[in-house]
């Protein structure tokens, strides 16, 4: 037997490969070629010293000329070239980013950023990093394509904000009234208990005025529900001009409604009372059956101490509107 190493006939194949890559001296651009992102190498000044075969693709595809995107041509001048034709944002930031890599002020610099075309929609990522040799400083920038990336990021994000949206919706349904769109019995609740607080704890005044449309099941059951469905928003949409933005006016159930009026002794509540009960008596409303007139009555309740609760409060409303029921309707009393 000699004594050379024989080269299993397994690895042969292998040893052929490396052998011939070695051999065209061109590693180093294999390795680059390989690379789907458009890679190049520059120097200090900015010049294109070798760009991989994606770099020169991209460059052929774009109608690039050979002097402007491949080896030689100063990359540099290309960006300023583009802030200059297009006020190109993106080529001013690159143009900005790698010169500070060139000049050692970073060692990475990275930018996305949209290269759209009449036809379709793209975004590459930019990074540029410097190479570590001997001086002069070099710099490998690399374009990378993320348009998947960021179709994919647009469509979670537009999910996203269709979700906020749809929950804001059912927010704001679960607050208010479907019919006038004043908040509902539910929400008014949960404001009127956190003022309730205040006013108790600062020994604040607090009232509340509850009413509801005279003779309103006559109407409904005479004229219909469409025509008592006008009535309703009608009376939301009159009584809610009489009030302050601090009052709180919400549809309480049926044809009743309640209004939280904050800072406000009983007195100046049936002041408020009034104007809502004379401005809806002084209006015709006109709906399906035609055109005609409603009156309401109106309750004025308020808190008498610092041991009151919002039931309290809402109590002597109702006993009052219930006592301007019995007084021949139309008209406003207060919970003595």
């Amino acid at each position: 037997m000699s004594g050379e190493q024989q080269t299993p006939a397994s690895d042969q194949p292998v040893a052929q490969a490396n052998e011939s890559v070695c051999a065209s001296g061109s590693l180093a651009d294999a390795i680059l070629d390989s690379l789907t992102a458009n890679v190049a190498l520059v120097d200090s000044t900015g010049i294109i010293i070798t760009a991989n075969a994606a770099w020169k693709r991209f460059a052929s595809d774009n109608r690039c000329s050979d002097r402007d995107c491949y080896i030689g041509a100063n990359y540099l001048a290309i960006c300023e070239d583009a802030v200059r034709r297009d006020a190109d944002l993106a080529a001013a930031a690159a143009l900005n980013g790698i010169r500070g890599v060139l000049r050692r002020e970073q060692d990475l610099f990275t930018l996305e950023y949209p290269c759209h075309s009449p036809d379709e929609k793209r975004w590459f990522r930019l990074r540029a990093t410097r190479l570590s040799l001997d001086r002069p400083t070099a710099c490998v920038v690399a374009h990378e394509d993320i348009t998947r990336e960021k179709i994919a990021e647009e469509a979670l994000h537009q999910a996203e904000r269709q979700l906020r949206e749809s929950l804001e919706r059912e927010q704001v349904l679960a607050r208010t009234d479907g019919l006038t769109g004043l908040i509902n019995r539910r929400h008014f609740l949960e404001l009127a208990e956190h003022e309730c607080a205040v006013a108790r704890r600062y020994g604040r005044p607090l009232a509340a005025v509850l009413f509801d449309i005279d003779d309103f099941k006559r109407i409904n059951d005479s004229l219909g529900h469409l025509a008592g469905d006008e009535i309703l928003k009608d009376v939301a949409r009159w009584a809610g001009e009489h009030l302050r933005s601090v009052d709180v006016l919400a549809r309480y159930g049926g044809e009743e409604f309640i209004v939280l009026i904050p800072e406000s002794t009983a007195q100046s509540a049936a002041v408020v009372a009034e104007r809502i009960r004379k401005g809806i008596a002084g209006k015709d409303i006109r709906s399906v059956a035609g055109t005609m007139a409603v009156t309401i009555s109106a309750g004025v309740g308020k808190i008498q101490s610092n041991s009151d609760t919002l039931e309290d409060l809402i109590r002597r409303a109702d006993q009052a509107l219930y006592d301007a029921k019995g007084k021949g309707r139309n008209c406003t009393v207060v919970h003595r």
